[in-house]
Protein backbone atom coordinates (compact mmCIF):
# COMPACT_ATOMS: atom_id res chain seq x y z
CA UNK A 1 0.00 0.00 0.00
CA UNK A 2 1.19 3.47 0.82
CA UNK A 3 2.37 6.17 -1.77
CA UNK A 4 0.65 3.70 -4.35
CA UNK A 5 -2.54 3.50 -2.74
CA UNK A 6 -3.48 6.79 -3.86
CA UNK A 7 -4.20 5.41 -7.59
CA UNK A 8 -7.02 3.31 -5.39
CA UNK A 9 -10.72 5.01 -4.04
CA UNK A 10 -9.59 6.04 -0.48
CA UNK A 11 -11.16 3.68 1.76
CA UNK A 12 -11.55 4.07 5.55
CA UNK A 13 -10.95 0.84 7.93
CA UNK A 14 -13.49 0.58 10.91
CA UNK A 15 -12.41 2.15 13.61
CA UNK A 16 -9.82 4.54 11.50
CA UNK A 17 -8.78 7.21 13.27
CA UNK A 18 -10.65 10.65 11.85
CA UNK A 19 -11.72 13.68 13.09
CA UNK A 20 -15.30 15.24 13.07
CA UNK A 21 -15.30 18.37 10.00
CA UNK A 22 -14.47 21.58 10.68
CA UNK A 23 -14.08 24.82 8.97
CA UNK A 24 -10.90 24.85 7.26
CA UNK A 25 -8.63 26.51 9.93
CA UNK A 26 -5.38 28.51 9.63
CA UNK A 27 -2.47 25.67 9.14
CA UNK A 28 1.29 25.08 8.13
CA UNK A 29 2.46 21.81 6.46
CA UNK A 30 5.67 21.70 5.60
CA UNK A 31 6.76 19.58 2.79
CA UNK A 32 10.06 17.09 3.28
CA UNK A 33 9.61 14.90 0.35
CA UNK A 34 7.87 14.73 -2.82
CA UNK A 35 6.80 11.80 -5.08
CA UNK A 36 5.43 11.44 -8.72
CA UNK A 37 2.29 9.70 -9.27
CA UNK A 38 1.79 7.16 -12.34
CA UNK A 39 -0.73 10.05 -13.69
CA UNK A 40 1.72 12.65 -13.66
CA UNK A 41 0.12 14.20 -10.03
CA UNK A 42 2.28 14.63 -6.89
CA UNK A 43 2.33 13.77 -3.44
CA UNK A 44 3.54 16.19 -1.21
CA UNK A 45 4.91 14.33 2.14
CA UNK A 46 5.72 16.02 5.33
CA UNK A 47 4.39 17.11 8.79
CA UNK A 48 1.56 19.35 9.71
CA UNK A 49 3.09 21.82 11.69
CA UNK A 50 -0.04 24.01 12.89
CA UNK A 51 -4.01 23.87 12.47
CA UNK A 52 -6.14 21.39 10.47
CA UNK A 53 -6.44 20.73 6.41
CA UNK A 54 -9.35 18.80 4.75
CA UNK A 55 -9.56 16.74 2.19
CA UNK A 56 -10.51 19.12 -0.95
CA UNK A 57 -9.33 22.45 0.64
CA UNK A 58 -7.48 24.66 -1.92
CA UNK A 59 -3.93 25.70 -0.21
CA UNK A 60 -1.44 27.90 -1.09
CA UNK A 61 1.93 26.65 -2.14
CA UNK A 62 5.09 28.89 -1.10
CA UNK A 63 8.16 27.33 -2.52
CA UNK A 64 11.61 28.40 -1.17
CA UNK A 65 12.51 29.92 -4.85
CA UNK A 66 10.20 30.99 -6.89
CA UNK A 67 6.30 32.39 -7.03
CA UNK A 68 3.58 30.79 -4.56
CA UNK A 69 0.98 29.08 -6.02
CA UNK A 70 -2.38 27.20 -5.61
CA UNK A 71 -3.63 23.68 -5.40
CA UNK A 72 -6.04 21.30 -4.30
CA UNK A 73 -5.34 18.83 -1.92
CA UNK A 74 -7.70 15.61 -3.15
CA UNK A 75 -6.91 12.81 -1.09
CA UNK A 76 -4.63 12.48 2.73
CA UNK A 77 -2.99 9.44 3.60
CA UNK A 78 -0.94 8.39 6.80
CA UNK A 79 0.19 5.05 8.59
CA UNK A 80 -2.72 3.46 10.47
CA UNK A 81 -1.74 4.11 13.99
CA UNK A 82 -3.71 0.83 14.88
CA UNK A 83 -1.82 -1.29 12.64
CA UNK A 84 1.63 -1.32 11.14
CA UNK A 85 2.29 -1.02 7.33
CA UNK A 86 -1.46 -0.48 6.82
CA UNK A 87 -2.11 2.85 5.60
CA UNK A 88 -5.65 4.96 6.45
CA UNK A 89 -7.08 7.76 4.24
CA UNK A 90 -8.39 10.60 7.08
CA UNK A 91 -11.08 13.33 5.84
CA UNK A 92 -8.62 15.35 7.77
CA UNK A 93 -4.83 15.62 8.70
CA UNK A 94 -4.12 17.94 11.97
CA UNK A 95 -0.95 19.08 13.76
CA UNK A 96 -1.44 16.94 17.15
CA UNK A 97 -2.16 13.70 14.67
CA UNK A 98 -1.01 10.32 15.12
CA UNK A 99 3.09 9.74 13.99
CA UNK A 100 3.46 13.45 15.02
CA UNK A 101 1.41 14.63 12.56
CA UNK A 102 3.38 13.17 9.52
CA UNK A 103 1.04 13.06 6.46
CA UNK A 104 0.89 12.56 2.34
CA UNK A 105 -1.20 14.42 0.60
CA UNK A 106 -2.17 13.86 -3.00
CA UNK A 107 -2.13 16.91 -5.32
CA UNK A 108 -3.66 16.52 -8.84
CA UNK A 109 -3.32 18.86 -11.67
CA UNK A 110 0.22 19.70 -10.64
CA UNK A 111 3.99 17.42 -10.81
CA UNK A 112 6.86 16.62 -8.76
CA UNK A 113 8.69 19.02 -10.23
CA UNK A 114 6.37 21.74 -8.87
CA UNK A 115 7.21 21.15 -5.19
CA UNK A 116 10.29 20.62 -3.29
CA UNK A 117 11.47 19.88 0.36
CA UNK A 118 11.49 22.81 1.96
CA UNK A 119 8.19 24.10 -0.07
CA UNK A 120 5.11 25.01 2.71
CA UNK A 121 1.35 24.14 2.00
CA UNK A 122 -0.54 26.90 3.98
CA UNK A 123 -3.76 28.64 4.15
CA UNK A 124 -5.12 31.48 6.74
CA UNK A 125 -8.28 30.39 8.66
CA UNK A 126 -11.90 31.06 8.04
CA UNK A 127 -12.99 34.60 8.32
CA UNK A 128 -15.88 34.83 11.24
Amino acid sequence: MGLLSFLKKPERKPGSVCPQPREQEAFLFQIEDVFAMRDGSAVAAGQMVQGRLHRGSSVLCVPVQGQPFSCTVDAIEQPDPKSWGEFIHPDAAWADGPWNGHYSLHIPGRGKADFHPGDRLEAPGAEA
